[in-house]
C-alpha cells in the first residue's frame, strides 16, 4: 500500500486528507451520523474520490463540483456496503465489525437510505441536472445489480454474461461516474466524455473481477469464502463449477456451495478470472490514450500530459495486483 500512495500526487492526497465524509443537516439524527461514521464511512483506500480527483487533474479542473462529486460518490459506495451487509448477512467489514452487527440490519438499512438521500441533496446545489441524472442513474444500478444477483441465487442460473452485468451494475456503474464527472464538469467533447465513461466501467469491470479472486487470498480482510457461504456465484466460483461439472450438476440440483467446496482446479480458475480482468484493463488504456491524444490537440503539453496520466495507470496495475 505504500507504494500506491507514493505514486499519487500530493495535490490529490491533501484532497482526500480534506474530504469531510459526514452526513450533515440539523434533522440528521446524531445516532445515525455516529453509525455511519464508524463504519462504512470509516477507512478504506478512498479508492474512488481519488479516482474521481485524478481525472479531476486529467481533465485541469480545480472546480467545487468535483470535490462534490467525489465525496457523493463514495457516500453512495458507503450506503451500498450498509445495504449489502445486511443482504450478504456479513460479521466484517475491513477487518472490522460490519455494520449490522454494530447496530442491527434495521438500522443498517435504514442508515443507508438516509445516507442515500443526503447524496441527493448535496449534489442539488451543483445546479448540474446531468449529474444528478448520473447519480440516480448509479443509484437505481446498484440496487438493480442486487436484485438480479438475488434472483439468480434463488434460481441457482449463472453465465459468465449474467456474472458480468451483476459486476456493470454494482461496481463499474460507481467507477465510471467517478472518471464521467470530471470530463463532464469540464465540458469535453462528447466522443472524450464518453472515453472518459467508458475507461471508469473497464475499471469497475477489472476490479469487480480482481475482487473476486482476493475471496481465495490468506491476506483477505473480508469474511473467509463470504461469497459461497451464502450461495453465491462470483466470476471465480463460476469458473470453477465449470471446472468441476459433478459439482455444478448437484449445486444445480439443489445442494449449497459450501458443501460442494474443494479447492480442486481452484487456481486455474482464479488465473482465468485474472485473464478477463486483464483484457478490460488493455481497453481502459486506450480510453486513456484517447484522452491523452485529446489534450494534445488542445495544445497541452505531452510531459504534463503524462504526468497526469502516471497516476492513473498505476491505478490499474494496482486493480490488477493488489491482494488486499
Amino acid at each position: 500500500m505504500a507504494s500506491f500512495f507514493e505514486s499519487v500526487p500530493q495535490s490529490v492526497l491533501d484532497k482526500i486528507d480534506s474530504l469531510e465524509l459526514k452526513v450533515e443537516g440539523t434533522n440528521c439524527l446524531q445516532a445515525i451520523s455516529s453509525l455511519l461514521e464508524k463504519t462504512v464511512l470509516s477507512g478504506g483506500k478512498r479508492l474512488r474520490p481519488m479516482l474521481t480527483f485524478m481525472m479531476g487533474e486529467l481533465f485541469f479542473l480545480e472546480s467545487e463540483g468535483v470535490v462534490e462529486c467525489a465525496k457523493a460518490i463514495e457516500m453512495v459506495h458507503g450506503a451500498s456496503l450498509a445495504h449489502d451487509d445486511v443482504v450478504d448477512n456479513a460479521t466484517q467489514r475491513r477487518g472490522e465489525p460490519s455494520i449490522n452487527i454494530v447496530a442491527s440490519n434495521k438500522s443498517a438499512v435504514l442508515a443507508g437510505d438516509y445516507l442515500l438521500a443526503d447524496v441527493i441533496h448535496r449534489l442539488a446545489h451543483l445546479g448540474d441536472i446531468e449529474v444528478i441524472r448520473q447519480m440516480s442513474d448509479v443509484i437505481k444500478e446498484l440496487a438493480l445489480g442486487e436484485w438480479i444477483q438475488s434472483d439468480a441465487i434463488e434460481e441457482r442460473s449463472y453465465s459468465r454474461e449474467l456474472i458480468e452485468k451483476i459486476a456493470q451494475h454494482k461496481t463499474a456503474s460507481v467507477m465510471s461516474f467517478c472518471t464521467w464527472a470530471p470530463a463532464h464538469i469540464s465540458k469535453a467533447p462528447a466522443e472524450i466524455v464518453a472515453s472518459a465513461h467508458e475507461f471508469g466501467r473497464r475499471l469497475g469491470l477489472a476490479f469487480q473481477l480482481m475482487d473476486d479472486t482476493l475471496d481465495y487470498s490468506d491476506n483477505s480482510q473480508k469474511d473467509v469464502l463470504l461469497d459461497v457461504k451464502n450461495n453465491i456465484v462470483n466470476s471465480v466460483v463460476l469458473e470453477w463449477l465449470e471446472l468441476n461439472p459433478e459439482a455444478f450438476a448437484k449445486y444445480r440440483e439443489g445442494t449449497d456451495l459450501i458443501d460442494l467446496w474443494n479447492e480442486s482446479h481452484l487456481e486455474a480458475a482464479v488465473e482465468t478470472v485474472k485473464s478477463r480482468a486483464l483484457s478490460h484493463m488493455d481497453v481502459a488504456r486506450d480510453c486513456l490514450s484517447k484522452i491523452a491524444a485529446y489534450h494534445e490537440s488542445q495544445g497541452q503539453s505531452k510531459e504534463v500530459i503524462d504526468q497526469r496520466l502516471a497516476p492513473l495507470n498505476f491505478i490499474i496495475d494496482f486493480i490488477i495486483t493488489r491482494d488486499i
